[in-house]
């Protein structure tokens, strides 16, 4: 093939590497059709759809099927008196609450993390309704207590692991 050539249009897929563990994925690379076939494989609409955007809709709908719950008694969150209280938005804030994330939530980061990358402070702010550098300006006491709530409330499947030993 020379350097002219150009590369077959493919997709990244995520293939499960486990029955048990959603979260044991490993990617790979699939062919797709030329271009000029699109439109006859097309049974949507009868646009041809651009491989890349068509995606987003999916990862839409998803974040769209998680039902509001009124979840009943206090266990699934905790609130955290700050000793540094602040204002944000012109708002008093002297506790923090933090709340144990749905499965559906947990997929979201799923599905991010296969796109890319986030970090644990991503999965904080979800957890307590706070934007990230709003956790990351806590006084260290405040922000050592809320995330550590936060690290308990993290759903397995989000917990690093531990690390692998050198044997």
């Amino acid at each position: 093939m020379s350097s002219n050539t150009p590369k077959a249009p493919s997709a990244v897929v995520m293939e499960p590497q486990s029955k048990d563990d959603r979260t044991d994925v490993k990617a790979i690379e699939i062919p797709l059709p030329p271009p000029e076939m699109w439109k006859d494989l097309d049974n949507s609409s009868g646009k041809v759809a651009d491989p890349a955007s068509a995606a987003a809709p999916a990862i839409a709908k998803v974040e769209a099927e998680i039902a509001e719950l009124e979840f009943l008694g206090e266990v699934h969150q905790r609130q955290i008196p700050l000793q540094y209280p602040f204002r944000f938005k012109g708002n008093e804030v002297h506790a923090i609450t933090v709340r144990r994330l749905r499965i559906g939530d947990v997929d979201r980061f799923i599905q991010r993390a296969q796109g890319g990358s986030f970090s644990t402070f991503d999965i904080y702010a979800a957890m307590t309704g706070l934007p990230v550098g709003v956790l990351r300006g806590l006084i260290d006491v405040d922000g050592d207590a809320v995330t550590e709530v936060c690290f308990d409330f993290l759903p397995p499947s989000l917990k690093p692991g531990p690390e692998p030993s050198a044997s």
